[in-house]
């Protein structure tokens, strides 16, 4: 009787255990749905401070439909799960905003009302099964003035910036009076033939935040503008140089992208009316007090990125000492227009620097480090060589800033006056009477889309995944200067590209000594190409006749080449040990170390509570 009371007691148990389980699952999903623990490096699911500030200050009410279709649960259990993550951060944003903020979810049907309506905002159709199932994953937003702003296709590879593209929604919602952006540019940034005249990416992403205004031609004043951006200045007239001058001295923000090679301009040179691959802005920075050598970029072995290069009959993986990722050690980490990056690529960059006895303020914002170069344009111009790059690297121990912030009182470049032929106005400004503020870039070519954005497919569409954040960068200091800075904390959170820095400094290394070796043993064979051809007879096709001492020193030279080839492989074989155990040691902590820890655990509590149960029944047996 006393085996059959435990049998059900042990049934009972188990029932009673089943239903808790249940009923704490249900009222997890119902009450504390709400509640996150992040514990994302990132803080990737976390509101950021500036998502905050903006969701408290909503004067106007939003409304923001999720338009998810329910075939996606049938279909597409990935997609279903991400449209789920997407509507419980939109009821985040719904609960900070204090009402503010309506979500609706809708189930856009076949032929519906409904799905005539989410063609009307321009969402996307994601195409299911063999395609003839159509879906729907976007966002529509409207506000009281019936401004609407979309986001046509939320991809899962853009899960981690999800809070940016929400909030920017929501601002641009609440403030649709836009900052107007002057785009002075000798680059095809909102049209390039070079790609089927599409904008850059960059370019769309001012014009979601920004009212963009093209400027051209021979420009007398900047109007009506609240901050003047040059990007790769060509040949201007004294009239618009005048009209820059003056609209900086008295109080205008000016965000300027020069370059001493312009990768993109170079790439476009074949078609008409294509920017030089040059430029600057040599008459005001002189006057202004700022210093930039259009003759020379900045080489970085602490920052160079790899590119495949031919050596030899082979193609070889080789830094690339002019084109720099810049990571968090060569970004300010006191500028808010800095602070939150990881990540932002330039190519063939200038360095900046103020003028000797100037007295403005400047602020470095990305910084080439102290082990960094100056080296003649000429060198990566037309045909660079890498390798010839590395060799004739010597650090100069200088730290160069590659885009700074400055501000002071400036001077004009035009002191008497306007120059000759350009109509007099009044308010001339010989020196500026309150500080102006001015970003200058040392570099066009982070602009880019080439620079800092990857194409992959998903679901038949072409997703572009940012590897830098070098849009981030542009926004953020457009803000700054605008003086909104609302996006700051976002910008930057994470980019889909997180190498690893420690099998990243291995492979470098070796790469270093590997390319040492290699250039020794190139030499070696010139050396030996010349001896040969200096022994063949000048006339007739009479083979050379080599004395012994000669054969002798061939040999040597060989039998050198075969020793440092071998060198050559052992350095090989150790840079891929090196990288293949750090890389089995890392699989390890992240497959197994894990499970393996919850196993040690369950053994260790079951040991405990064994070792508990024989004490109960050895006292018993006492007692």
């Amino acid at each position: 009787m006393r085996r059959f009371d435990r049998r059900l007691l042990a049934i009972a148990g188990i029932v009673l255990a089943l239903v808790t389980f249940v009923a704490l699952n249900v009222f997890g999903a119902l009450v504390l749905r709400p509640y996150r623990l992040d514990l994302t490096e990132t803080r990737s699911f976390t509101l950021s401070p500036g998502t905050l500030r903006l969701l408290g200050s909503l004067e106007e009410p939003v409304v923001i439909r999720l338009y998810a279709s329910d075939q996606l649960a049938e279909r597409n259990a990935f997609l279903a799960a991400y449209a789920r993550r997407v509507e419980d951060m939109l009821r985040a944003y719904a609960e900070a905003s204090g009402g503010k903020i309506t979500v609706e979810v809708v189930d856009p049907e076949p032929y519906s009302e409904e799905e005539d309506r989410a063609v009307g905002f321009g969402l996307q159709p994601i195409a299911l099964d063999d395609g003839n199932t159509v879906a729907y994953l976007g966002i529509a937003g409207t506000n009281s003035t019936d401004d609407v702003d979309v986001i046509p296709l939320l991809s899962p590879d853009r899960e981690r910036f999800l809070e940016y593209d929400l909030t920017r929604l929501v601002y641009n919602l609440a403030h649709p009076e836009k900052p107007v952006i002057g785009i002075l540019s000798g680059l095809p940034m909102s049209g390039d033939p070079a790609q089927q005249y599409r904008p850059w990416e960059i370019y769309r992403q001012l014009g979601q935040l920004y009212d963009l205004r093209w400027l051209g031609g021979d420009i007398a004043e900047f109007a009506d503008i609240d901050v003047l951006m040059i990007v790769h200045p060509g040949s201007l007239s004294d009239r618009t140089l005048y009209a820059i001058d003056q609209f900086v001295s008295k109080g205008g923000k000016l965000m300027v992208f020069v370059d001493p090679h312009s990768e993109a301009a170079a790439m476009r040179m074949q078609r008409p009316g294509a920017a030089p691959t040059s430029s600057n802005l040599d008459r005001l920075f002189a006057a202004w007090g700022l210093r930039f050598d259009k003759d020379k970029v900045v080489a970085d072995p602490t920052a160079a990125r790899q590119v495949q290069f031919p050596s030899g009959d082979r193609m070889q993986i080789v830094d690339y000492l002019v084109w720099l990722a810049l990571d968090r050690n060569h970004l300010s980490q006191t500028s808010p227009i800095t602070a939150q990056l990881a990540r932002v690529n330039v190519a063939s960059a200038g360095a900046v620097a103020l003028a000797d006895g100037s007295n403005l303020q400047f602020e470095p914002l990305l910084l080439a480090s102290p082990q960094s170069q100056l080296v003649a344009v000429d060198k990566v111009n037309f045909f660079p060589d890498p390798l010839a790059l590395i060799k004739e690297y010597r650090p100069e121990g200088e730290a160069r800033a590659i885009a700074a912030r400055i501000s002071g009182i400036l001077k004009s470049a035009f002191p008497d006056g306007p120059p000759e032929g350009v109509e007099k106005r009044e308010g001339h400004v010989a020196e500026g009477s309150a500080p102006a503020t001015l970003i200058v870039v040392a570099d066009t070519d982070l602009l880019d889309n080439a620079s800092w954005l990857a194409s992959q497919s998903l679901l038949g569409q072409d997703i572009l995944i940012p590897v830098a954040d070098n849009s981030d960068f542009v926004l953020n200091a457009l803000d700054h200067l605008v003086g909104s800075e609302v996006f700051a904390d976002l910008r930057g959170r994470d980019v889909a590209l997180r190498p690893f820095t420690r099998i990243a400094e291995l492979r470098r290394s070796a790469e270093r000594e590997y390319r040492a070796k290699e250039r020794q043993l190139l030499d070696r064979l010139k050396e030996l190409e010349d001896k040969l051809r200096a022994l063949q007879l000048p006339e007739g096709d009479q083979q050379p006749v080599l004395s012994a001492e000669q054969r002798e020193e061939i040999a040597r030279i060989r039998s050198d080449i075969l020793e440092t080839r071998r060198e050559l492989r052992e350095v090989q074989y150790a840079l891929r040990r090196d990288i293949e155990t750090l890389q089995a040691q890392l699989r390890f902590v992240n497959i197994a170390a894990v499970p393996l820890l919850v196993a040690i655990l369950a053994v260790a509590i079951a040991l405990v509570h064994r070792a508990r149960f024989r004490r109960r029944i050895e006292t018993a047996a006492v007692s």
